[in-house]
């Protein structure tokens, strides 16, 4: 004869599956996003802008080569793109005189991730003095993931 904990025992394992992430299949992996939604806000367009990477540094005995323009940390796209960031960090010509954080967005970025990419500005080079909005240079985690083509020398529309 069975008893009401023998019957709860058999029942709590179905009762808890949806507390497990369910098997997605691969037509929802590989969802694309309406175009809309990759859109970029803004008023203001610049291109063809050449796309660059940059990374941090840590074993360098100065701060600038692995913090911002404001002695804050840098955040990668690697990081953004595991959800471990609120934005990624891009650097541009100082004599723009950009406010600290500017918003900024890459529609090509948006379409190859298949998702928003948030880009802030934050930092800044000499290397990039006088090339205006002409260049942009985006952290990137490692000096290997600098030499991705998505990142390296690409011709791409800045939206601000």
């Amino acid at each position: 004869m069975r008893t009401w904990y023998h019957s709860l025992s058999l029942f709590l394992p179905i009762a808890l599956l949806h507390l497990f992430p369910t098997v997605v299949s691969g037509k929802e992996q590989n969802y694309i996003p309406d175009a809309a939604e990759l859109d970029c806000p803004g008023n203001v367009t610049h291109g063809p802008v050449t796309l660059t990477a940059y990374h941090p540094q840590f074993d360098s005995d100065r701060k600038r080569d692995y913090l911002d323009a404001q002695h804050r940390k840098l955040y990668t796209l690697q990081e953004y793109l595991d959800n471990r960031a609120p934005y990624v960090t891009v650097g541009m010509d100082p004599d723009l005189q950009l406010p600290y954080g500017k918003e900024a967005c890459i529609p090509e970025l948006n379409r190859h991730f298949r998702r928003a990419i948030r880009l802030q500005v934050r930092d800044t080079h000499v290397d990039l003095r006088g090339g205006g909005y002409r260049r942009v240079d985006l952290c990137v985690r490692t000096q290997e993931d600098s030499y991705d083509d998505i990142v390296n020398m690409l011709q791409v529309t800045l939206v601000l």
